[in-house]
């Protein structure tokens, strides 16, 4: 048993957050309290602009760096990877204006050879991004590899069965 500082109830240890700093290891205010301290702070600050907005940043930073790409969204990264990957920048503003096949298509290279910028294969996003879980890419021949053979996919028709297989059999 502990008494909350707060409501001076005694209540079960189970009533009270762990806090290592504490000298028995739980905080001094139980949860029925703390819930209610949290809840008032921020109806508070729900008035104040500046924290509204804040923390609406501080929302899409964390979606951007859990959800989009895993940390790729920002500006520094995206610098580090083009200059990494030329070729892929290149053939990426070569097809810019290339129409799509289809509403929601995106564009796959299967290589980044000059000759082959505009020679896309169109995939759903969903496609896409499973092709890629399987295909590893070979930066000196400018070319994916399957992931598990390492063979080079050295054409599109190649290229385009093996992603198809991916998907088609659910590879995971």
């Amino acid at each position: 048993m502990k008494n909350c500082f707060k409501c001076k109830q005694d209540k079960p240890l189970d009533d009270f957050y762990k806090h290592p700093k504490m000298s028995d290891g739980y905080l001094n205010k139980c949860k029925d309290c703390a819930k209610k301290d949290v809840y008032n702070r921020e109806s508070i600050l729900k008035e104040d602009f500046k924290w509204k907005e804040k923390e609406r940043d501080r929302g899409r930073e964390k979606y951007r760096r859990l959800y989009i790409g895993l940390g790729k969204s920002n500006s520094k990264s995206i610098l580090n990877y083009f200059t990494k990957y030329p070729e892929k920048k290149a053939a990426g503003i070569a097809c810019q204006y290339l129409e799509k096949e289809f509403e929601g298509a995106e564009r796959h290279h299967w290589s980044y050879n000059e000759e082959h910028y505009k020679d896309v294969i169109w995939l759903t996003k969903k496609e896409h991004m499973k092709g890629h879980r399987f295909l590893v890419y070979d930066q000196e021949r400018m070319m994916y590899r399957r992931y598990d053979t390492n063979e080079l996919l050295d054409t599109k028709e190649i290229h385009l069965e093996f992603i198809k297989d991916c998907i088609k059999n659910k590879k995971d």
